[in-house]
């Protein structure tokens, strides 16, 4: 079954609120900006890379409730969606941002081969062991 989704990341227009952040809390400052969703998307995958499961969740978020805000160090943000009627299903979401980011790999990354993620999982000792 092919998941689909009604527009491109590049015809999805947001509303971004950014407020600085000092000593983890709001400064009071904020700016406030219109783009459109792949300028988003860009700067999470070149921040946060391409493999992030924060960026499944902000973008799956946003695109079932039509906001989400998400915390980094230095600056807090606030994205919505300007058209409510953009909002997707949790299948679309994740397909239009898997669609994106294939979408933006250079030849010479879908030639490589893929990497093999090495996971450990630890369960924590119990006392007394």
């Amino acid at each position: 079954m092919t998941v689909t989704y009604p527009k491109h990341p590049r015809d999805i227009r947001v509303r971004v609120t950014q407020w600085e952040l000092l000593d983890g809390m709001i400064s009071g400052q904020s700016t406030n900006a219109e783009t459109v969703l792949a300028e988003k998307l860009d700067h999470y995958l070149m921040r946060l890379g391409h493999a992030s499961v924060h960026i499944i969740g902000i973008v799956t978020h946003l695109m079932t409730e039509a906001k989400v805000r998400v915390n980094f160090r230095d600056y807090s943000e606030r994205i919505e969606l300007i058209d409510p009627e953009d909002k997707l299903s949790s299948a679309q979401a994740i397909t239009l941002l898997d669609d994106y980011i294939e979408e933006k790999k250079t030849d010479e990354d879908k030639e490589r081969k893929h990497v093999t993620a090495k996971i450990v999982v630890q369960s924590s000792k119990q006392s007394g062991e």
